[in-house]
Formats: C-alpha cells, structure tokens, sequence
C-alpha cells in the first residue's frame, strides 16, 4: 500500500499460524466481527419489520453447504461459531443472499438477477502494454443486490496443508469468493450467467463462489486451472464465465452446465458481462449493453494498462444505472440498503503472475484506488471492513 501514518498488519499477526481450515477461518471472523455482526443486525431487523420468512431460503442454504468441500464447510461452521449473531440470518446472508435480496427489495425493484451485474475484461499480449505490466490484467466490476449490508474488506487465506494462499476484496464473513489471485500468481475471476440445470439438487452443484476458491487453492497455472475444471462434470458447475491469468496464459472460460459444454476464448482482448458470446443463453438487454460499451473502449485505446481498464470500470455512459459499467444505487429506491437494485460494490484489477490487487471498494468513481501484495503489511481498516463502513455509511 502506499498509505502512511496508519496502523497496518500483515496476515501473519491474525491468521498464519492456524493448523488448520478451521482456525484460519476462526480468526478471520475475529477480524471482521464488528462490520458482519452489523451487517447482520440490519438484515435481521429488515426481516422483521417486512416479515419475511426465512424458512424456504434456509432450506435452500442448507442444501447449499452440502456442496461445500469438506475444508470450506468446516471454515464456515467455525465462522459461523465466532459471530453473536441470528443464526437463521448469518446462513440466510452466507448462502441465499440474492434471494433473501428478491424478498426485502420493494415494489418491483431490481434483483441480482434480473438485470444481473458485474462486467469483467481481460487483455493480454499484445494487446497488454508490457512496458508498464509483466502479464496479462484482469478487470472485475461486482456488481450485487443488496450493497449496503454487504461489507467488504481484503481477504487474505495463508498457504494451509498443501493449498496454496490467495488474496481479495470480498464480503465480510463469506466463504465464497468472485475474484482473487493466488500466491503463485493465477487470477481467476468470474460473471453470473442464468444457466442452471433442473436435475442438479443444490447439494450436488459447485457454486460459483466454491470453483474460484478451489480453482486458487489448488492450482498454480491456468493449465492446471482448466485440467482442474474438466475433472468435474459440467452439468454439476453453474452458468458463469471463467476469467483466468497467469504470468504468459490467459483465457476466458464460457461454462454452460445445461449444454454440459465449457467454450474457449483466447483472443487478446475479451469481455464478458451476463450472457454467453459462443453458447446459447438468455440475454439481458443490460448486458449486452453493457459488453459492447466495453468492447467499444477496449478497442479505441492501442496497447492497454491498469488506467485504461479503471477509465473502463468507472465509464457512466448508458447511465450510471443498469446499462452503464459502474452502476450507482438509486436514491429513490431501497435506501439505504439497496435491495433491489444491482450497483458495483468494488472493482478489482490484477496482473498474471503478480499476487498484487489493485481495488476500490463501492463503485470506483466515487472510491480512490488502492494496491495490496500478497503477505504484506495492508491497513488493519482494510482487513476488518471498518474503511467500508465508514465510507459507506
């Protein structure tokens, strides 16, 4: 970071040391304890006043953390453990957050779903300014319902038992992550696409959150990344597109379980928001908006770098709102939680190779940009969701 006169720690002073999924885990909660206890606290109090009931999305998250890996189930449970929080509600807000979204969201709103968010590129050699980068950059916009209980802060996860480290920017008190970069340098990072399949019960399918985890947990290349995905049946992966970067590969992965077919492309400048360019898919008129808005800016620029993908992530033409890149949160509608609505939570750019991340928490416009290295020093404020709290709220 280049940030002076505040305290910071490396992960070593809360987390390494941990024997064990668990510990780890248990510690990181210890971290983020104040911005998930409130966040949960809001949640619990909306549910209340609009008399939601939990019990169809508990079930649903229950079937949800069967899928789970036996080392992600354990973090959880021991995350789960560490907060004095409504039970019912933590699960509900880990595991079925978007449809917990459906129900709190007022009048017809906007979802996580409809339109659905986050516009990702992907730019490589040539087309990558290697005179300013070493490998190929990957641009992530989150977009998600319900931004304002949805803290974010810097995940960091040491190398445990054989898996290898990684390092985000993502939700307070979650297992899951959309994005990261591993301790050998592979990125990995990925946009929602509606395609299910009906015969694959929750317990059997791998969340979205659940592949970028393995996928940096347990490979160091993009080789080993695609190797990695093939070994599992397709049918059981959700709908999704695959960004993955190391020092000299890049790739952009289109997974269509319903198809049951993984599609490749491996042109220098790719991009990706909701919908499928080489499958078929459900297109939304956001997203193809979107995507061509990006292509559009990529294309015009010559060779690229980190500022022109942040000139990209903060573009507000066709908005800001549901068709522009960095979506804002109406006023007018949910404040100040934003239920409805889908509006870019944090920005995130890496570089192959690199276990660096440059970020901005809320929509990057608004939020100056900041860079952390894999087992560095970075501000305690950041690893705790405390500067999210404060500069949201």
């Amino acid at each position: 970071m280049d940030e002076t006169d505040i305290e910071t720690s490396a992960y070593g002073d809360e987390i390494a040391g941990a024997e064990t999924f668990a510990e780890q885990s248990r510690r990181r909660a210890e971290t983020e304890r104040d911005a998930v206890e409130w966040a949960i606290e809001e949640l619990e109090s909306e549910v209340s006043t609009q008399g939601v009931d939990l019990e169809p999305l508990l079930e649903y998250a229950r079937r949800s953390r069967e899928s789970l890996p036996d080392r992600h189930r354990r973090a959880y449970e021991a995350m789960a453990a560490a907060f004095d929080v409504d039970s019912d509600t933590y699960e509900v807000y880990v595991f079925a957050f978007a449809d917990l979204c459906e129900q709190l969201a007022e009048g017809t709103g906007r979802s996580e779903k409809n339109p659905k968010g986050c516009t990702n590129a992907l730019v490589s050699s040539p087309k990558a300014d290697l005179d300013a980068v070493d490998g190929p950059l990957v641009c992530k916009n989150r977009d998600v319902a319900g931004r304002g209980v949805r803290p974010k802060s810097i995940v960091e996860q040491p190398p445990i038992d054989g898996y290898h480290g990684f390092l985000t920017v993502d939700t307070c008190g979650t297992i899951s992550i959309f994005k990261g970069v591993n301790d050998q340098g592979l990125v990995a990072a990925n946009t929602y696409i509606d395609s299910e399949r009906d015969d694959v019960d929750p317990e059997h399918q791998l969340r979205n959150g659940t592949v970028i985890r393995i996928v940096l947990e347990e490979c160091a290349t993009v080789a080993e990344a695609r190797t990695l995905l093939e070994s599992y049946p397709t049918r059981r992966l959700m709908g999704q597109t695959l960004f993955l970067a190391d020092d000299t590969d890049a790739v952009l992965l289109e997974i269509d379980p319903v198809a049951e077919r993984i599609a490749v492309d491996d042109e220098r400048v790719v991009t990706r928001t909701n919908h499928f360019v080489n499958s078929r898919s459900t297109e939304t008129e956001s997203s193809t908006i979107r995507r061509e808005r990006a292509l559009e800016l990529l294309e015009e620029k010559g060779r690229l770098d980190r500022d022109d993908l942040w000139e990209i992530a903060q573009d507000h033409e066709n908005g800001p709102g549901d068709d522009s890149i960095c979506r804002h949160p109406d006023p007018e509608t949910d404040e100040p939680h934003a239920f409805g609505q889908l509006t870019t939570a944090s920005t995130a750019i890496f570089e192959g190779g690199s276990p660096t991340i440059e970020f901005a928490m809320g929509t990057p416009c608004e939020t100056e940009r900041a860079r952390c290295s894999f087992g560095e020093e970075i501000p305690a404020d950041l690893r705790t969701g405390a500067r999210w709290l404060e500069r949201m709220h």
